[in-house]
């Protein structure tokens, strides 16, 4: 990091790490324990965990003040506990600001050909490998903390999906970016789909909370009225009956870069953005049940049905033996001024 600040900076310091810190650590209590994890503390951008154990996904996330990722009422669990039959996968669900879903299936739980997919696929539970970590040049704003690893779903018979991923963290305003590339590196085409899936929670959802979007809303999962965008929240103080019951909403980009931008009344904000190619649709998911209150900001290529009915709906892409695709989501967050 030395050569990466301004001399003037420099020499004001006892040691860099005075301003940003990386840690390697690892849980030891409970049904997290063993799990392991890269502890990001940088106080002027966002602070946040990596969890190693779950493809790199990111846990516990803050702004300079406030709080963004949403937690499961489970906590945190170590990836080897996944239930990866049927709808297993809540069981184990942690929450934090990013999960991945995929890389051969999103979604429902379903069957095709004899092999089973669980609810939202498996590569949200596998380990990273190869998990690097250090400072590189960034724009004017400053250096930008880098990490990478890579993660891969295979089996005999099945050809290797290989994710490589890459997290740059601004060191200077509150600013991620997620880079993913899959990678088919068998010798048969192989099904993919994915999906980002990030949760936001209190204090920026809540009531009265608004969530606009240059995506536009087609239908929702389980039928009921479709929201419209400016989409302003309730919460379970303000719902009853049917209405508590959490909403799934498909959406389709209008834009080349689809942006989602969620406000609290206060003024604080969360903003994520996706590329409209690879991502075909955005879903957003809210919860608003007591113990719960959580909006989900996905961007997926395919709906909700699984892997057997995106087959039949054509949203399976069938990667050719070492195709690539590459995937991308930005999140920044700030207050707003008055």
């Amino acid at each position: 990091m030395r050569r990466l600040l301004h001399p003037d900076v420099r020499r004001q310091l006892g040691h860099p790490e005075q301003l940003v810190t990386v840690e390697r650590l690892h849980r030891a209590d409970g049904p997290a324990s063993g799990a392991g994890v890269l502890l990001l503390r940088n106080p002027a951008g966002f602070s946040m965990e990596v969890l190693l154990d779950r493809a790199m996904d990111i846990g516990w996330v803050d702004a300079p003040g406030f709080p963004l990722a949403w937690k499961s009422p489970r906590g945190h669990v170590d990836s080897s506990r996944h239930e990866p039959t049927g709808g297993g996968w809540v069981e184990t669900f942690p929450g934090g600001l990013l999960t991945t879903c995929g890389m051969r299936s999103t979604g429902m739980p379903s069957t095709v050909d004899g092999i089973h997919h669980g609810l939202h696929g498996r590569v949200a539970n596998l380990p990273a490998e190869h998990v690097r970590h250090g400072l590189v040049r960034g724009d004017d704003d400053g250096p930008v903390i880098e990490v990478t690893g890579s993660v891969v779903e295979g089996a005999l018979g099945s050809p290797p999906l290989v994710l490589e991923r890459r997290l740059l963290v601004s060191t200077t305003r509150p600013w991620l970016c997620v880079e993913d590339i899959v990678t088919n590196e068998g010798y048969e085409v192989a099904g993919h789909m994915f999906r980002h899936h990030f949760n936001l929670g209190y204090p920026v959802v809540g009531r009265g909370s608004t969530v606009d979007s240059t995506a536009a809303p087609f239908g929702v999962r389980d039928g009921g009225t479709v929201p419209s965008l400016a989409w302003v929240l309730q919460d379970d103080h303000e719902l009853t009956g049917s209405d508590l019951d959490e909403k799934v909403v498909y959406c389709r980009p209008e834009s080349e870069v689809v942006t989602t931008k969620v406000t609290a009344p206060d003024g604080r904000w969360v903003e994520i953005s996706n590329p409209r190619d690879p991502w075909p649709y955005l879903i957003l998911w809210r919860d608003p049940r007591p113990g719960v209150n959580v909006l989900g900001v996905e961007p997926s290529t395919s709906l909700d049905g699984g892997r057997a009915v995106a087959e039949a709906s054509g949203d399976v892409r069938w990667l050719e033996p070492g195709e690539r695709i590459t995937y991308s989501s930005t999140v920044s967050a700030g207050t707003a001024v008055s």
